[in-house]
């Protein structure tokens, strides 16, 4: 009964610290990406950069797998020293980035930015792996405090977004003449040559890696206070003494705050593996793909057949491949043609669309396969729009003219958004289904983005199919 009435009064403190907590989850890999930009022209890898960073997260994937494997084995709770753990080597992670981001060294005699490459894959195994064990620790909070973790995990999208337009690129790249003396004991010569020019931001690279350092203090700070404040601990529940229904709802939950991407889904596929899974709770709706129809659940869930399932799983793992793996590696070559400018606000404005779309499908949810059915087509053709780009660089469509930079943003904001719409409102049918269900929703968003970052990346560093150019060429903003 106790349990009960603190369930059904939610303190707005241990609410605020669950929010710094879920705010831990991405920011950093977030803040990398929207800090592009200022780094590809400086970096070795130049236009390859994102290529690399798709490659990172794909393989710190392991994080959550070791993970599910040490929590499957052991009876122990493994996700509070976890939680430590990755946040704090995410924030000494960029900690270092901010003064290392820019040291590189000669690998089999290329130059590689092998520092930033390191730290980034620190950063990428302790979002993955964040996905899981977040999530578990939640288990321990009543179900309610789940919607302000999730409000958290939107921010740590949007926060890193707004960060970078504050800080903004300074503009456009461009080429100017320096002088370079030329001496000896017999002449004194000045010799010109060109040289690249990057106008200074508001702020510097160092300058927003501490920032994002100071935002995971805050959130260990947050996480160790939810551990230890008794005024936090009193609202603590045993999980595995909720009763089914309780289970069951920590489930839909997991996959309705869902910011979109492969994070989120990494847990919801797989976070109850170790739990008991009674023959009461496949009763309630659990999905059973042997039977050659789904039947729906207590809740009034629509019933799928096998051929529905099948459609909405590769939808999942389409509409993911295309936008987590492909487009994401190519995406410098889309919109660095038409400058730093442009490419700065595809960025930002596609992740600051992403945390606005997980809002809005909550209170427009799609339940009819036809229309997900138009969206993935409306979604794929965009998302041709944006290849076409990349393929057509260094001279995309309308190049020189403004029409070009804002069509361009416009695309990259539309496939963030209805990648994004799709994603989670298929995650919502699956939900409604049971833990089977959730698990293969899971699986195809991980293998979509696996395959299509794999492809993404050959295509990028071992073909001529994608062609860069530099500020003293001719350029689409000179």
């Amino acid at each position: 009964m106790a349990t009960t009435s603190r369930n059904s009064s939610l303190s707005i403190l241990v609410q605020i610290l669950v929010c710094l907590l879920g705010m831990a989850s991405w920011i950093d890999i977030n803040g990398v990406w929207v800090e592009l930009p200022l780094m590809v022209w400086l970096l070795p890898e130049n236009w390859n950069l994102p290529s690399y960073l798709v490659i990172l997260i794909q393989v710190a994937n392991i994080g959550p797998l070791i993970f599910l494997l040490i929590s499957k084995f052991t009876k122990y709770k493994i996700e509070i020293p976890t939680n430590y753990i990755i946040i704090s080597v995410g924030a000494l992670s960029c900690l270092l980035l901010a003064f290392l981001w820019d040291r590189t060294s000669f690998i089999g005699g290329t130059n590689h930015s092998t520092a930033f490459l390191t730290l980034c894959f620190f950063l990428s195994l302790v979002d993955c792996t964040s996905s899981v064990s977040f999530l578990a620790f939640m288990a321990s909070f009543p179900k309610g405090y789940i919607t302000a973790y999730f409000i958290g995990e939107s921010l740590s999208g949007l926060i890193p977004s707004i960060l970078a337009l504050i800080q903004g690129v300074g503009g456009n790249a461009a080429c100017v003449n320096i002088t370079v003396p030329f001496m000896n004991e017999t002449v004194n010569i000045t010799q010109y040559q060109l040289s690249y020019y990057y106008p200074p931001a508001i702020f510097t690279v160092q300058t927003f890696f501490v920032c994002l350092f100071a935002m995971l203090m805050c959130s260990l700070i947050a996480f160790t206070l939810l551990n230890n404040l008794p005024a936090a601990k009193k609202y603590m529940v045993k999980p595995y003494q909720q009763n089914d229904n309780e289970l069951a709802g920590k489930d839909n939950y997991a996959v309705t705050g869902e910011t979109g991407g492969m994070k989120q889904q990494s847990y919801d596929s797989t976070q109850n593996e170790g739990e008991p899974h009674n023959s009461a709770s496949k009763q309630e709706g659990a999905v059973d793909f042997d039977k050659t129809r789904i039947l729906a659940n207590s809740t009034g869930a629509p019933s799928f057949s096998v051929c529905q399932w099948v459609f909405l799983m590769v939808i999942q793992a389409w509409v993911n491949g295309i936008k987590n793996g492909f487009l994401s590696t190519i995406q410098s070559y889309s919109a660095l043609p038409y400058g730093n400018v442009a490419y700065h606000l595809a960025i930002t404005m596609s992740n600051v669309t992403d945390s606005i779309t997980c809002v809005i499908v909550h209170f427009i949810p799609i339940k009819k396969l036809p229309v997900i059915g138009f969206l993935a087509t409306l979604y794929t053709g965009v998302a041709a729009y944006v290849c076409v780009l990349a393929l057509l660089s260094p001279e995309p469509v309308l190049c020189g003219s403004i029409w070009g930079e804002i069509i361009m943003v416009i695309a990259w904001i539309f496939v963030a958004g209805l990648r994004t719409y799709i994603e989670v409102a298929i995650s919502m049918l699956c939900r409604q289904h049971g833990r089977k269900a959730l698990i293969w929703c899971g699986v195809s968003v991980q293998l979509g983005s696996l395959i299509s970052s794999i492809v993404g990346f050959f295509l990028v560093n071992n073909t001529q199919l994608f062609t860069s150019n530099n500020p003293c060429d001719d350029t689409c903003y000179n």
